[in-house]
């Protein structure tokens, strides 16, 4: 099924539950103060070690029905996945301090993707969120610049999201400004993508 524009946002805002600031926040702001001045604030830290250890979401990083072991078995798949369907092993890790699962990296060897100047084998990089199963690719240049991808590359990850389920979201929605209930973790000054509160740091 072929989702609209408007399915898309529908979608994305009902993942986007509204989550009040923190007293004391754990923000990004905060979290960057904390990292500057060299400690971390004991309510920011007490907040932060009882959500671990009650292996709850947050809402804002992590849903509040996330299901740790479920999410890992899925990457895990999509890694093997992807790592037969380009005949070499594709790296993967976790993310932390963000909406992002993890990401899985296609060797730029493997890939059919070209930089467009010098035609330079490219990188992919396949993300998964933690939120609604959501799903986005793309190839980097030495720029750090996002890339055309060759049709092929995007069969086969396409292919290799979807068979698990995943919800590849159109990279035209990601790269719109954010403007869910949410914006608070970013401060005031910061213009922030949809791409941000899903896939990114928080």
């Amino acid at each position: 099924m072929t989702m609209v524009d408007a399915d898309w946002w529908s979608t994305l805002r009902a993942l986007d539950e509204p989550v009040a600031p923190v007293v004391g926040g754990i923000g990004r702001e905060s979290i960057l103060r904390a990292m500057v001045e060299g400690s971390m604030p004991e309510p920011m830290l007490e907040a932060s070690n009882e959500r671990v250890a009650r292996g709850e979401g947050d809402g804002l990083e992590v849903p509040r029905d996330f299901d740790h072991a479920a999410a890992q078995g899925r990457f895990d798949r999509l890694a093997e996945r992807l790592s037969e369907t380009y005949g070499r092993p594709c790296d993967s890790g976790l993310a932390q301090d963000s909406a992002c699962f993890g990401s899985i990296w296609v060797p730029a060897e493997a890939s059919r993707s070209r930089a467009k100047r010098t035609r330079t084998p490219l990188p992919l990089t396949v993300s998964v969120s933690k939120f609604g199963g959501l799903a986005t690719y793309g190839a980097s240049s030495s720029s750090g610049h996002r890339s055309h991808l060759h049709p092929d590359d995007r069969q086969r990850i396409e292919q290799a999201l979807t068979g698990l389920g995943y919800l590849v979201v159109p990279e035209h929605i990601l790269a719109t400004p954010y403007d869910g209930p949410n914006g608070w973790v970013f401060g005031p000054t910061v213009d922030e993508t949809w791409f941000t509160r899903f896939f990114d740091h928080l």
